[in-house]
């Protein structure tokens, strides 16, 4: 997809939903600067911009930010990494960090770049996909499981889905799927937390752990559906089952649920 094209598109996400919505209700609306970690294309900063007088974001794609960048022109974004940024001590009240550590090299090295730039009595608040009952049904793992476990049969698999997407296979094998999508559950927080920067200089303030089957299986869904069908038409049959994920995410299912989000506050 072109630049342009993205430009045109208009994003589904044109409502607080999930656990962008539960971010947007935790944070304080006080803040003199806060930071959406991993912004995308910004469809989330532009609701977290109207609670904080200056409203910064990071994204590692620079097409995401150019993109977001021309859509909403009163926030600061730029290109970079959750584990090394450029802003300095202690420069923000509130971090939001949404589904964005699970997908990181280096957890801990990221939780202590956040501990650096968060001033003290400042929030985080973090989501990632949680250690429950449906965690094996995780559609990013997939194929990481097959390239580390069976990679013979990830190389046919990955062939054969590109030969129906494409009606052509690759002339070049270029494997995807290098790290494992992780799960965490609280305890694996509270341990990672003790060992960054963060230490015994944190407290969590709030913890929901929510969503059971309905999130995951829209996404398996999604991922078989869109290997045969185009995107628009995935679209409108993935639609109930997102309704559903949706109204699944507010019930707190505790240690069986599938999403974890944290409010933590740096003393």
């Amino acid at each position: 997809m072109t630049s342009r094209e993205i430009e045109k598109r208009e994003f589904p996400e044109n409502k607080l939903t999930g656990r962008l919505k539960l971010a947007f209700k935790w944070l304080n609306g006080r803040a003199d600067n806060l930071l959406d970690a991993g912004c995308s294309y910004g469809y989330g900063t532009r609701f977290l911009k109207t609670k904080s007088k200056n409203t910064y974001a990071i994204d590692m794609d620079e097409l995401h930010i150019e993109i977001a960048s021309k859509r909403y022109p009163d926030v600061k974004f730029s290109v970079g990494s959750v584990e090394n940024t450029i802003f300095g001590v202690g420069f923000f009240d509130e971090i939001v960090l949404l589904d964005v550590l699970e997908h990181t090299h280096d957890k801990i090295r990221t939780l202590n770049e956040m501990h650096r730039i968060l001033k003290p009595g400042g929030t985080i608040i973090i989501s990632t996909p949680h250690r429950g009952l449906f965690s094996l049904l995780d559609p990013y793992n997939y194929g990481y499981n097959f390239r580390k476990y069976l990679p013979f049969l990830y190389k046919f698999v990955y062939k054969a889905i590109r030969l129906i997407k494409e009606k052509k296979i690759p002339k070049k094998f270029n494997p995807i799927h290098l790290e494992k999508h992780e799960h965490y559950s609280l305890k694996d927080f509270i341990e990672m937390l003790s060992i960054s920067n963060f230490d015994n200089n944190f407290e969590i303030e709030k913890v929901f752990r929510s969503g059971l089957f309905f999130e995951v299986f829209a996404m398996n869904l999604e991922v078989f559906l869109s290997i045969f069908l185009k995107r628009e038409l995935v679209r409108s049959i993935l639609a109930p089952f997102i309704w559903l994920g949706n109204v699944d995410y507010w019930i707190p299912y505790g240690p069986f649920a599938y999403n974890i989000a944290l409010k933590i506050r740096k003393k």
